[in-house]
């Protein structure tokens, strides 16, 4: 799944730059518009500018290749700046592709983010992450084919549980030092954003799973981005109870030894599909086909007791390879650059 590489000069005979320049200023943004060439423009956060830029973020240095081949040019902006707001006149027809989690439909917009799995990118009419058209979506797998989802998710799973690979560096893998557990929990620091998702908060769900039954042990894995105050709060909470273990496990191992998994919308709950695992999800998930949704302590305390019966029959592999494969684009694929490119074409009838 590297997929990476870098592209600079300029493509045959075209005259194109194969690489992204900014547009740093409103000058230059009317400037872009008046040349009545469309162009697609990529909109990037602070945390995005940077690798767009030096083509090391994985999605864009083969997808502008592709692009300059079909006569297309690339810049990028500044999300949200003064040049952004100038190239978005409706007049200069652009394609606006929006980086990161920052949801809305426009004629012309596409919103890319990485997925759950690494080497896997959302390119989606809607937004990312729970934001996408994904979760309005209804999967139906006697529509997959079973040998090309096993394979898939042998292939993807296999990888990730053997090199031990998650979105968050995990500390190394040792199952055996720790004890079988009814649920691990991992928490996020969702609840204070503006765009709410969560039906309960990370405290409502570690008392209830820790008071269900007190005898049965439930871990608690924080997340790496979990604020101080939040990281603070929670191991308060956990304190309270004796059958609450606070871990540092590799999010692997973690849901190998647990019963079932219960998370907000985390990748990590994603993850757990990978071992055919029961998750709660307690949030709007984009991948809410594949879990029990609880939206109140009773939803979550039922699906402690009777998760694992109603999720036996469930099929991981259709899922996995439905998501991912078909929904997702995988950048280590020799497709991955047209298969974007006809998405955008599609989009904004290019």
């Amino acid at each position: 799944m590297d997929g990476q590489i870098g592209v600079v000069g300029r493509a045959g005979g075209r005259g194109f730059r194969l690489g992204i320049d900014e547009v740093t200023t409103p000058a230059a943004a009317k400037s872009l518009n008046r040349t009545g060439r469309r162009a697609v423009i990529v909109h990037a956060g602070a945390n995005w500018i940077g690798s767009v830029l030096d083509s090391s973020d994985g999605f864009w240095p083969k997808l502008v290749a592709e692009l300059a081949h079909h006569g297309i040019d690339t810049r990028v902006v500044r999300a949200r700046s003064k040049p952004a707001e100038a190239l978005i006149d409706p007049t200069a027809d652009h394609v606006h592709v929006v980086m990161g989690d920052i949801p809305g439909y426009g004629r012309n917009m596409l919103h890319v983010d990485q997925g759950h799995i690494p080497g896997f990118w959302y390119l989606d009419e809607v937004g990312v992450g729970w934001h996408s058209s994904v979760r309005l979506m209804q999967f139906c797998p006697e529509r997959v084919n079973f040998g090309h989802a096993e394979y898939f998710f042998n292939g993807v799973s296999g990888w990730m549980l053997r090199e031990n690979v998650s979105k968050a560096p995990q500390t190394e893998r040792m199952p055996d030092h720790l004890e079988p557990a009814a649920a691990v929990i991992f928490a996020q620091d969702i609840e204070g954003l503006r765009n709410r998702a969560h039906f309960m908060t990370n405290e409502q769900m570690i008392r209830t799973a820790a008071e269900h039954d007190r005898s049965r042990l439930i871990y608690v894995k924080l997340h790496p981005r979990q604020s101080k105050a939040s990281r603070r709060d929670l191991l308060s909470v956990a304190q309270d109870y004796q059958n609450v273990q606070v871990s540092e496990a590799s999010v692997h191992d973690l849901i190998e030894k647990s019963r079932v998994v219960v998370t907000q919308n985390s990748s990590a709950g994603f993850e757990a599909l990978m071992q055919k695992k029961t998750v709660v999800t307690c949030a709007k998930a984009d991948y809410r086909h594949a879990t029990l949704t609880a939206k109140n302590p009773g939803d979550l305390s039922d699906a402690l007791d009777y998760g694992p019966d109603a999720m036996a029959d469930f099929p991981f592999e259709k899922y996995f390879y439905w998501f991912l494969g078909r929904n997702l684009l995988e950048e280590a694929k020799d497709n991955f650059a047209e298969r974007a490119v006809a998405r955008i074409r599609e989009k904004a009838f290019l």
